[in-house]
């Protein structure tokens, strides 16, 4: 994306000899926050281009006229959405006691109402009417709190709902044998290009293979941290390739899969939202490595690899002139088979890592409480004081089950890194909610975890507890698609959450989830 923002010259990087990455000064840190801004009002890369590099405050007006007036249709189009479903629900409610004849749907009302739907031009969920109804409905603590999260946090939210994607494959790659070339260092993805381009011209491979395919896996782990780019291109079984290359053989396997556009990013998160709401996959965390041999190497930094693969899909027309690239993001996924959550002990783990621990594999859940995120001096202790006193708090401990535990979430997300900092919520998991829907009209954060095995670590707050050095003194790996760690503060040590931070002895559970 950076690339992309570059070569449209929204942005400028500077080099540093012997450096690798690109490196932002100040001036271009605030430009592409600008730029992600605008992303998230819809406004297209072209006219950003306009906004940000044209003085003319008439022609920056009149983009933003021409974005009012495509969500003046869309907002027409939900209305009209609603109101159908609206009679609808009216005319089944009326002869709900009778056999249901679906003859109502063909009235010339719902059918002259139905013919606005075409207004519609962008993917917009119908949860985006709910949010509103339940925002305007809520209580005046929920509103105020809601306030105080602030304009940049509703405005991520309601990107959100509105780029949810709905065209995701489910795919199956199929084995192959590949010529793999990595390259590390400044402008590492070019060069990785540029060498598989030139192999397979060199080797005419278009002709003897037309069915080719072209790869290209980021090595990067969990954090972010890059180490290069690797490149692939299937190749006839007794190929024999240079010494600059490695043969490979792809085993395939499951991948769900994504046109991506010039928001890769967000394609890459969404696609990560969308398994993680899936009933039917989710994310293959241990085996994905293994789906190329000799396997990726795994990153001995934190959080490890995973191959996630970016598929040029026409690369037979990859040197025509004026080509337009199309290009699938594929992240490797599963089947989502239920577990048998079982709490098991880890023998010796005090000796070996100075802390009890269990393991666990859990199922798919969803959490619902409240936010913020951590910048600018903001601290664990002062949102949960923030929360006792204006009785969010309350609320959290009114909803949730006896016995239930009371969360506190620390994760990443993309609101929380563009405010230079990290999110932190204090919430109950669904099942632990006594009342769901009741609990949701005060406008909760709510979040859903991908299945994934946890480490459960036991301590106090007087303990120097490290959860990921305590991880890998076990032998075990963090699992960065899970975005985050939680801290269960048991229900039978604790009135309120703040008095487990006064009491040091006060038991505390973390949740680690890895790979």
């Amino acid at each position: 994306m950076l690339r992309y923002y570059e070569q449209n010259g929204l942005i400028q990087s500077m080099r540093i000899e012997g450096y690798s990455y690109r490196v932002y000064d100040e001036a271009n840190l605030k430009r592409l926050q600008q730029v992600i801004i605008l992303r998230k009002l819809q406004i297209p890369i072209k006219q950003i281009c306009i906004i940000l590099n044209n003085p003319n405050a008439a022609t920056v007006v009149e983009i933003f006229k021409n974005g009012i007036k495509e969500l003046d249709s869309e907002i027409t189009a939900l209305s009209t959405i609603k109101l159908i479903l609206d009679n609808f629900v009216k005319e089944i409610e009326r002869i709900v006691s009778l056999d249901l004849n679906l003859d109502f749907i063909n009235g010339d009302s719902v059918l002259e109402l139905a013919s606005s739907l075409s207004l519609i031009k962008k993917n917009i969920k119908a949860n985006l009417g709910e949010d509103c109804n339940t925002e305007h409905g809520a209580s005046p603590l929920a509103s105020e709190a809601n306030e105080r999260v602030g304009t940049l946090s509703n405005l991520l939210k309601s990107a959100d709902v509105l780029n949810k994607l709905d065209n995701v494959r489910v795919v199956y790659m199929p084995p192959m044998t590949v010529a793999s070339v990595y390259c590390q260092g400044e402008n590492s993805e070019e060069k990785a290009w540029q060498a598989i381009t030139d192999f397979i011209k060199e080797n005419n491979l278009i002709e003897s293979k037309p069915d080719l395919r072209v790869f290209k896996i980021a090595h990067q782990n969990a954090t972010g941290e890059y180490y290069g780019d690797e490149v692939w291109v299937s190749i006839p079984e007794a190929f024999t390739v240079p010494s600059t290359f490695t043969k490979k053989r792809f085993n395939g396997g499951q991948y769900a899969a994504h046109a991506l556009d010039n928001n890769g990013f967000e394609v890459a998160l969404g696609l990560q939202d969308w398994i993680n709401e899936s009933n039917r996959y989710q994310y293959d965390n241990d085996d994905n490595l293994s789906r190329c041999d000799p396997p990726i190497n795994e990153t001995h930094s934190l959080g490890g690899m995973h191959l996630d693969l970016l598929e040029v899909l026409n690369f037979n027309n990859f040197q025509k002139p004026n080509f337009e690239i199309q290009i699938d993001f594929m992240t490797p996924v599963k089947d989502y088979v239920l577990s048998e959550e079982i709490l098991k002990e880890i023998p010796g783990s005090k000796e070996k890592c100075g802390y009890k621990a269990r393991i666990v594999t859990k199922n798919k859940f969803r959490i619902m409480g409240f936010t913020t995120v951590m910048s600018g001096g903001v601290s664990i202790d002062g949102f949960i004081e923030e929360i006792e006193k204006d009785a969010r708090m309350d609320i959290v401990n009114k909803f949730r089950k006896p016995g239930a535990p009371i969360l506190g979430f620390s994760s990443h997300d993309l609101d929380s890194q563009i405010r230079g900092g990290w999110r932190f919520t204090i919430c109950l998991a669904e099942p632990d909610i006594t009342n769901t829907q009741v609990f949701m009209k005060h406008n909760p954060y709510i979040e859903k975890i991908d299945a994934s095995r946890w480490l459960i670590f036991e301590y106090t707050r007087k303990d120097a507890f490290d959860s990921h050095t305590a991880c890998q003194m076990l032998g075990y790996t963090w699992n960065g698609v899970v975005s985050g760690s939680f801290m269960a503060f048991p229900n039978d040590t604790i009135k309120a959450v703040p008095s487990s931070f006064t009491d040091m002895n006060s038991i505390i559970y973390c949740w680690y989830p890895i790979k």
